[in-house]
């Protein structure tokens, strides 16, 4: 199989993602008891517990918060997601799963140090970073910036926040790399698939960055 445009791609990685087994991650409002005022907190769900608070919103509207309890037998699982405060909604339709990057920090002494951090994509995101992987046999997040600025800016803006917290620096020259880890790995299965033949050249619009 030949992949000539993104959208071909992007047809691929989408029906990979109904397969791909993830954990699901939901925000949730709730009242914070301290300030009187509206919180927003994610919190995971397990696909079957999604299924269960499905049916619990079909049976009573937007009234299912008050009958969590019979879903949950457990008042610790309710507990978590309050967070000790009033839950008011569960973004049922807004689903997004945490996805592996490898981070590559430069040290100060001048060697390299290699961890994972899990980002936060929503379905169509991800789907779409598949599908410039599947398109562009030389994808790096370097790349990706040139092909899909929004999609570089969500993934990188939850990385840059967590080196802002971590140094406590209101600004960071960049001195650390994220590698599409997941994402590649993703794409080796795709291609596998599919057969899907590569020349190893840039198939893009950009072919010589």
């Amino acid at each position: 199989m030949i992949i000539e445009h993104f959208e071909d791609g992007l047809k691929l990685a989408k029906a990979f993602l109904e397969t791909k087994k993830r954990d699901n991650y939901f925000d949730f409002t709730a009242l914070c008891e301290e300030n009187l005022e509206e919180c927003v907190y994610s919190n995971h769900l397990e696909d079957d517990e999604v299924e269960l608070l499905r049916a619990l919103k079909e049976k009573y509207g937007e009234e299912y918060i008050k009958h969590l309890d019979e879903v949950f037998d457990d008042p610790d699982i309710i507990h978590d997601f309050t967070c000790g405060d009033e839950i008011l909604d569960i973004d049922l339709d807004n689903i997004k799963h945490k996805y592996s990057f490898s981070i590559h920090e430069l040290k100060t002494d001048g060697t390299i140090s290699t961890h994972s951090h899990l980002v936060e994509l929503s379905d169509d995101e991800y789907a779409k970073l598949l599908a410039w992987c599947i398109y562009d046999e030389h994808l790096t997040i370097n790349v990706l910036r040139h092909r899909d600025s929004n999609l570089f800016d969500c993934i990188m803006r939850e990385i840059d926040s967590y080196y802002l917290q971590k140094e406590g620096y209101f600004w960071v020259d960049n001195p650390y790399i994220p590698t599409l880890d997941e994402a590649n790995e993703d794409t080796k299965q795709i291609i596998r698939q599919h057969n899907i033949q590569r020349d190893g050249f840039y198939l893009g619009l950009f072919p010589f960055i």
